[in-house]
């Protein structure tokens, strides 16, 4: 017992436990031979390997133009580049030069296959507008990276384990094919910063994922011992290698750390600026690229705060030493009382707006009612008047007056025309015809000063008649003038003349008469 505790108690008697659990439960359970076969198999680069990137590649890059996350899931299901990472981690880990560079030559043709085949389809495509998802990889970021480690851990795990493989592939996948699919729309459309930041971010996270696998493996048991005998100088390459890798990675990780921190920084003025209005951050995107930090944020705030950009300028330039330019889109928002009147005012508004639309609807009610009584009316009393027809023709209608209505052929005739007035462009016409009856005589008035002119009113009698005779479908007119004076009886002729001619009428017979009162007798045409 006294043992025991003494093993707990000592830090050294740990490390001895530790070192023997993980021979006993982790390296002694793995059949590193077949697992390195295995990988070494994957690693290499062949007809399958070459058809599987093409596929990918091009599924992710009419994926990132659709800016469809669905199809680029696709393409990160077929997980090409996985097998020659996975080797590549297992050769620096067991310092096998073999397997670093054929991991190195097939990572690199496998990035010129998927370039070769991502430039065409940009070209060749409608769609070459920057989506969300592509701009989405254009820079690494912190969240990036641990995607990247990650995967890079799940995958040699997977891989020493022998579970799960084709699952982990998907989540390498996702940190590798469109970031590379990236870099070949940034070469086909020229934008030279596109594919910068996302070959940037391809390079970190295929680093991450590599030394991931390494570590690992390291940490199941593969070294030195699992590969073929090496010279010193592959020995010194193999290490020379592990640390060029890590240089890059390391600057990646130096940026990604800048540019976190410079985001923490910003994010806790802006916040700190918002609390003290009694506000709120809502949104912010910042841009750490270039000489100048570019800062877009909304802000709800209680009300508009004056210079409120130039001071979180002055703020941010002190804190981070670098000049930023700071755009803020105030919201401006109420305080609880200020809501609640807003919404009675609204509810008020909305009562009255409510009272307003019954009173409406009803005055409406009533108007078509009326409207439906007098047009109810208006056909219970038109037969009073005459018989309302469709023309045949169907251009118009024919009002034949009743005689019970004794209407003057002048009224008739006034109907007629306001009628027309009305329906004046619509097409639609309507013709009265009067009752039959017997003309009046027209008496023979001559005009203002003796001439022998007829008088204005006899020659709107006269119109009259020779409109009821057309409506009574006469061909002729028959016309009896009475007179003892040659030159009015000569002007009533050229009038009969025209009047008739103008109503379509034909003068008939013409039958003169000298005596006294002078007058106009018209008759239908014998013929």
């Amino acid at each position: 017992m006294e043992i025991h505790r003494l093993d707990f108690a000592s830090p050294a008697a740990w490390w001895r436990w530790a070192r023997q659990w993980r021979k006993t439960h982790l390296v002694d359970r793995i059949d590193r031979i077949a697992v390195l076969d295995h990988v070494h198999e994957g690693g290499q680069l062949g007809p399958r390997y070459a058809f599987m990137v093409v596929l990918s590649c091009g599924i992710a890059t009419l994926g990132l133009l659709q800016n469809s996350a669905a199809v680029i899931i696709g393409a990160m299901l077929i997980s090409p580049l996985m097998g020659p990472i996975i080797n590549l981690g297992m050769g620096l880990a067991t310092f096998d030069l073999r397997s670093v560079r054929e991991s190195l030559v097939s990572l690199g043709a496998g990035v010129g296959l998927a370039l070769a085949i991502a430039v065409p389809i940009v070209w060749l495509s409608p769609l070459q507008e920057a989506t969300s998802e592509i701009l989405a990889r254009t820079r690494p970021t912190l969240f990036d990276l641990l995607v990247a480690v990650l995967s890079g851990l799940a995958g040699a795990y997977a891989t020493v384990t022998r579970k799960g493989e084709t699952i982990v592939g998907v989540a390498i996948a996702t940190a590798l094919m469109p970031p590379l699919a990236v870099v070949g729309y940034g070469i086909a459309v020229a934008n030279w910063a596109v594919a910068g930041g996302a070959a940037f971010l391809f390079m970190t996270n295929l680093l991450a994922i590599a030394l991931s696998v390494t570590i690992v493996a390291r940490w199941y048991g593969f070294g030195s011992t699992d590969s073929p005998k090496q010279t010193v100088l592959q020995a010194i390459l193999i290490v020379t290698v592990f640390a060029l890798l890590s240089v890059p990675l390391g600057l990646a990780l130096k940026q990604i750390a800048l540019q976190t921190q410079e985001e923490l920084t910003v994010r806790t003025v802006l916040e700190k600026a918002a609390t003290q209005a009694n506000g709120r951050l809502s949104a912010l995107r910042v841009d750490t690229g270039g000489n100048v930090l570019a800062v877009d944020a909304v802000m709800m705030l209680p009300s508009h705060i004056n210079g409120l950009e130039e001071t979180l300028q002055r703020q941010l330039s002190a804190r981070l030493g670098r000049p930023a330019a700071v755009r803020i889109r105030e919201v401006l928002t109420a305080d609880d009382a200020s809501i609640a009147q807003q919404q009675d005012a609204l509810a008020e508004l909305k009562r009255s707006v409510l009272a307003l639309q019954d009173a409406e609807a009803l005055r409406a009610k009533r108007q078509q009612a009326a409207q439906a009584e007098q047009v109810q009316l208006a056909q219970a009393l038109l037969p009073y008047l005459g018989r309302l027809v469709r023309r045949d023709d169907g251009a118009g209608w024919t009002l034949r007056l009743a005689p019970e209505t004794r209407v003057p052929l002048a009224r008739a005739q006034q109907i007629e025309r306001e009628m027309a007035a009305l329906r004046q462009g619509k097409g639609q016409t309507l013709v009265v015809i009067p009752p039959l009856q017997s003309l009046p005589p027209i008496p023979l008035v001559r005009g203002n000063g003796g001439e022998a002119a007829p008088d204005t009113k006899a020659l709107a009698t006269l119109d009259t008649q020779a409109w009821a005779l057309q409506r009574w479908q006469a061909d002729s007119v028959d016309v009896t003038l009475t007179t003892r004076n040659a030159a009015v009886a000569a002007a009533w002729e050229e009038a009969l003349q025209t009047t008739l001619a103008a109503h379509g009428l034909r003068l008939g017979r013409i039958e003169r008469r000298r005596g006294s009162p002078a007058f106009l007798q018209l008759t239908p045409g014998a013929e």
